[in-house]
């Protein structure tokens, strides 16, 4: 069964996602209470990208007995774009900043193995050639952990609590990794109960939506007054640290399944709904997610070519850096579509 429901989730997180990447733009400052505020509403947004993975892993593959196929699928339309839209930005960042990765590699050798094969490799393992590349990486491992993900649906009812619990107690301390750091397994676990709660929702959907159809606000008011703790408190963004160090409790993950579980409630109500714009923006969020990172840099080129510092409304070029980014990767997603029709899938991921 088709759910539209579904469709508009996946819309309001390529928005979240592709909104946490437009505050250096924008000079949006954490050091402003409203300006922090959408900081913390857009952070996170990945969360909400891999509880939706979870979800129609089950939905879409296990229900239909089609995990024989998943892995295939995951490739065509992640991995497969992902290595060819990494060869301009990796070709760039080798020739502008040979010495990236030199915490990892002794520059004092040369050769193609030095200075152009393990720099790739560590490009493509790290993601750090554009933004939010980093996720492919870490999605192909969660992926690949399918068969143990088969065992958690099998698991009784008692036992999915149990490891939901384990793994989001983990999670909490772990946090994610922060950049140029080469541990997509630190994402791994940090995002593994994520997943394996969307999941979960998926296979106890249907009394989920019963028990709390109109008391959405049960999961509303928790995500409220995380986010207004963590915007009072000085909190912003995304909790990143080295896998062994201690620094806390993560709280933006909490604050982001409390709106994930909101939001699949809450959007029940609008089943029927079928918007032709929210369906393409959800049907292209892959190709968003792919493309914005290009788009994003165009735009500090731009900024910085005009030599403008900041902007005397952050607010405003907030919104329209995010409209002009998400409408102009959908233009190049669609027309890449009309001329390669089923082959733009291994572009773009549309």
């Amino acid at each position: 069964m088709y759910l539209h429901s579904i469709t508009m989730l996946r819309a309001i997180a390529i928005l979240l996602i592709v909104g946490s990447h437009c505050h250096r733009i924008s000079n949006i400052m954490p050091s402003n209470f409203i300006h922090r505020l959408l900081i913390n509403i857009t952070a996170g947004g990945t969360v909400i990208f891999v509880f939706l993975s979870g979800f129609l892993y089950h939905h879409i593959f296990y229900l239909k007995g089609r995990t024989n196929i998943f892995l295939k699928k995951r490739a065509i339309r992640l991995l497969i774009p992902y290595l060819i839209l990494s060869i301009i930005p990796i070709a760039y960042k080798i020739y502008s900043q040979p010495n990236f990765w030199s915490s990892y590699i002794h520059h004092e050798k040369t050769g193609i193995l030095n200075e152009y094969i393990y720099p790739i490799f560590l490009f493509l393992i790290g993601g750090d050639h554009l933004v939010a590349y980093w996720y492919i990486s870490f999605a192909m491992l969660l992926f690949l952990c399918f068969p143990l993900h088969n065992m958690f649906i099998k698991a009784n009812y008692k036992g999915q609590i149990l490891i939901l619990a384990i793994t989001l107690s983990i999670s909490l301390i772990v946090q994610r990794p922060p950049p140029l750091s080469l541990l997509s397994i630190q994402s791994l676990i940090y995002f593994t109960p994520v997943y394996l709660f969307g999941i979960y929702c998926s296979i106890y959907k249907e009394s989920m939506y019963s028990f709390f159809r109109a008391k959405e606000y049960l999961f509303l008011f928790p995500f409220l007054i995380i986010l207004l703790l963590q915007t009072y408190l000085g909190i912003e963004g995304n909790a990143e640290k080295n896998f062994f160090s201690y620094e806390g409790i993560d709280s933006i993950l909490p604050q982001k399944i409390f709106l994930c579980l909101f939001l699949i409630v809450w959007l029940r109500r609008f089943e029927g709904f079928d918007n032709k714009y929210v369906m393409l923006l959800a049907n292209t969020s892959f190709a968003i997610y792919f493309l914005h990172g290009y788009i994003l840099r165009l735009l500090y080129i731009i900024k910085e070519h005009l030599e403008i510092e900041e902007f005397s409304q952050p607010l405003l070029i907030f919104f329209a850096s995010l409209v002009l980014i998400i409408l102009t990767s959908i233009l190049i997603a669609t027309a890449i579509k009309k001329v390669f029709k089923d082959n733009s899938s291994y572009i773009t991921g549309y």
